[in-house]
């Protein structure tokens, strides 16, 4: 990494919509990727009021259903943590003045944020997915693209820091995820299966999903552990290779679902085979981070208190499998993926928009949204989880507000030594053109 004094920046003044080199840069990008998702989030998890309780209606409940899981997971979830931090930390992770094609960055957005507003309307679900699907794949190009060309000179491709790696890694994933869910959709479409094939697909989807959601969020806990227990991740390379094998293979455990005739001669084996694919490089991912805190001196700050959460989820996740079945593990899992989008927003919330939150209010979000997660999971306790889960968002909201509005400011490195990135070499906020001087190393670095 290199010094301070060597990183030129080119700083000028902008909001933090526009801080990027105007609406079409990474920064304002990514910025429009998060407003989005927690929007998404918001209507999401109103939904999930009626179906935590049971209130079981009329015919609308499939499509409630539908709809909730859609917006957690396709504008939630997905889109804060490849969109949302890929598009604004990517490049300044790797010494990079913008994304590889930043008009395409900017187009894709506006294609999720139509889906987006699709699905909200009710006008065509399967339409939108479809939308969906094209939008993320040029993302996903996007981000690949990035990583390939656009590294600083001093940045190799094998010491990029793991949180590329895994945003890398999802964007491949999605490569050959996408277009195979995209077509699904719009065969059905053209067969007039209209919902119907919707909820198939969601179904399939099921599978890759988790890798989806599980790969970026662990490059967000490879971050926070390396910070805040002040040494670099243990056991690294056995890291990359465990998200390398949950890639590919979370991008295959489908099949089955796709093609549903011929391809498995035991399916009874199929289940523990999909769940062996994505448990045993967790598992690594586990040790490794174990390891990392183990060997430091670990501060748990509110960042880090978001990553023990994310890893209890993992470790609870298969008893949950045991106890009720996929659908249990799936119901700890999202809430996983949100906590390490919310570790990352407080991990780097000062670096995009230059304000501070109070300790003390990130604290009550993560106690609030965790007894609400497990509550929600426990015979019992839906009511008071679903009440917990409200009052954590009503939390996530007022912090936001105190971050962007309130007059405390923080430096450019306010983590302190273990924080060793790039991004961290900048001032805070992030100016605009941030290392525009920076001499691009591209794929023979």
């Amino acid at each position: 990494m290199p010094a301070e004094r060597q990183v030129r920046t080119k700083v000028a003044a902008g909001g933090f919509l526009m801080r990027g080199g105007g609406l079409s840069g990474h920064k304002a990008v990514g910025t429009l990727y998060l407003v989005m998702a927690v929007l998404a989030g918001l209507i999401g998890g109103g939904l999930a009021l009626p179906l935590r309780i049971g209130v079981d209606t009329d015919a609308s409940w499939g499509r409630m259903a539908i709809d909730h899981g859609a917006l957690m997971v396709l504008f939630c979830a997905l889109p804060a943590l490849v969109g949302g931090f890929g598009s604004w930390f990517v490049p300044l992770l790797l010494g990079a003045p913008d994304m590889a094609f930043r008009r395409l960055n900017l187009a894709c957005w506006a294609g999720v944020a139509l889906s987006f507003g699709l699905v909200v309307a009710g006008v065509s679900t399967a339409a939108a997915m479809v939308l969906w699907c094209v939008a993320m794949l040029g993302l996903a190009i996007n981000i690949v693209a990035t990583a390939l060309n656009m590294r600083g000179r001093t940045v190799a491709l094998g010491a990029m820091p793991l949180f590329v790696w895994a945003q890398v890694l999802t964007a491949m994933m999605m490569v050959i995820v996408l277009p195979v869910l995209a077509a699904a959709l719009t065969r059905g479409l053209l067969a007039g299966a209209g919902f119907d094939i919707v909820v198939r697909a969601m179904h399939a989807f099921s599978g890759p999903e988790v890798g989806l959601l599980l790969l970026p969020a662990a490059g967000v806990i490879c971050q926070l552990v390396e910070t805040f227990s002040g040494v670099g991740l243990r056991l690294r390379e056995t890291a990359l290779g465990a998200m390398v094998v949950l890639s590919v293979g979370g991008a295959s455990v489908w099949v089955h679902d796709v093609f549903a005739t011929g391809l498995v001669a035991q399916p009874d084996a199929r289940p523990l085979i999909e769940q062996a694919v994505m448990a045993l490089p967790m598992l690594v991912l586990l040790v490794a981070w174990g390891r990392t805190i183990m060997a430091g001196r670990p501060v748990f700050r509110v960042p880090m208190l978001w990553a023990v959460a994310f890893m209890a989820m993992l470790v609870a996740a298969p008893l949950q499998v045991l106890a009720d079945g996929g659908a249990g593990a799936h119901a700890l899992l999202l809430p996983a993926a949100l906590f390490a989008a919310f570790g990352g927003f407080y991990y780097w919330i000062g670096k995009m928009a230059g304000g501070a939150y109070p300790e003390w209010m990130g604290r009550l979000h993560v106690a609030l949204a965790v007894g609400g997660s497990v509550l929600s999971v426990l015979p019992g306790g839906v009511m008071a989880g679903v009440a917990m889960q409200g009052l954590s968002m009503l939390a996530f909201v007022a912090v936001l507000a105190v971050a962007l509005l309130g007059r405390r400011r923080v430096s450019g490195n306010y983590w302190g030594a273990g924080a060793r990135t790039l991004e961290w070499t900048l001032p805070s906020p992030a100016p605009r053109d941030s290392f525009a001087g920076f001499m691009v190393g591209g794929a023979g670095a």
